[in-house]
């Protein structure tokens, strides 16, 4: 890569200190690669971050609660524009193995074709996660191996967010949905970019995520997190009611059998009532 070419990383912690964070000790360990490191600080109280990153010589932010993943993204990316830090910025979750190789990777693909946004091969409980292919009801269907991710070029693709990299030129005209709280940010995000038609390219790093899906956290906590899942899918799917029942009650099914709770159904047909989809619409077209 072009030594003038400038690389920032955004982590996005929640409720653990960065000395916990798979993602922060990682890049902490990092010796033969050069990046700005901006952290956000999505947790509820306080673990002592800032005095973390203080030490580390990267950048914090917090609000001192949960802004949802939109807003950190936008303040660390208005940050890196404002004082012309990077020209690619990369993003993490708090939970994203990654290692030296990745940087190396990244800039062999950059100078091997300049693309607006490249992704990894993201791997969870040993099946390649990220990228994928998603429909414009927001239906995903998995590549069936790496090398057919590696080679396809088609509109739909979409990937997480954790581990994608962006060409900050692409936020000139564009920021992240801050209707959107956490679920749907990447694949909203994915879907405008190809409907911008950016060059998007999968590059050959393999790394491993601990997917939520794939975990069984308590009961509370799955709720919590269902309840996330399902109003950022009601907003994104506004206009497609029928796409946003199938995805929502699916997985509102599949926890009730998981957990053996009618906890799940309830309230996704409290959060899907049609109060709820005029408000959601209301408030979009009012902001």
């Amino acid at each position: 890569m072009d030594s003038s070419c400038k690389i920032a990383v955004i982590v996005v912690v929640y409720n653990k200190s960065c000395k916990e964070s798979i993602t922060c000790q990682a890049l902490k360990a990092l010796r033969h690669t050069k990046v700005s490191v901006l952290v956000y600080d999505n947790s509820v109280r306080d673990f002592g971050n800032a005095s973390y990153c203080e030490k580390q010589e990267w950048i914090y932010f917090s609000q001192g609660e949960n802004v949802g993943i939109s807003k950190a993204y936008n303040v660390c990316v208005d940050h890196l524009k404002k004082y012309m830090l990077a020209d690619y910025l990369c993003l993490f979750d708090d939970d994203t193995d990654i290692s030296e190789e990745y940087f190396d990777a990244l800039n062999s693909a950059i100078n091997d074709n300049g693309a607006d946004i490249y992704v990894p091969l993201v791997f969870s409980a040993g099946r390649l996660l990220s990228p994928c292919k998603i429909k414009s009801n927001f239906n995903v269907s998995m590549f069936k191996d790496e090398q057919e991710a590696l080679l396809y070029n088609g509109r739909d693709i979409t990937a997480i967010n954790s581990g994608m990299a962006i060409k900050l030129n692409v936020f000139d005209n564009y920021c992240y949905d801050e209707h959107i709280f956490l679920d749907g940010v990447d694949h909203n995000f994915m879907r405008d970019m190809n409907i911008q038609k950016r060059m998007i390219k999968v590059f050959p790093y393999r790394c491993t995520h601990e997917f939520s899906g794939d975990s069984k956290p308590s009961m509370q906590s799955a709720l919590t997190r269902f309840q996330i899942f399902a109003r950022d899918n009601r907003y994104i799917l506004q206009n497609s009611r029928i796409s946003y029942f199938f995805i929502a009650g699916k997985r509102a099914v599949k926890l009730t059998i998981l957990y053996h709770s009618m906890s799940f159904l309830r309230t996704f047909f409290r959060v899907s009532s049609f109060k709820e989809f005029k408000g959601e619409a209301y408030e979009r077209k009012n902001d």
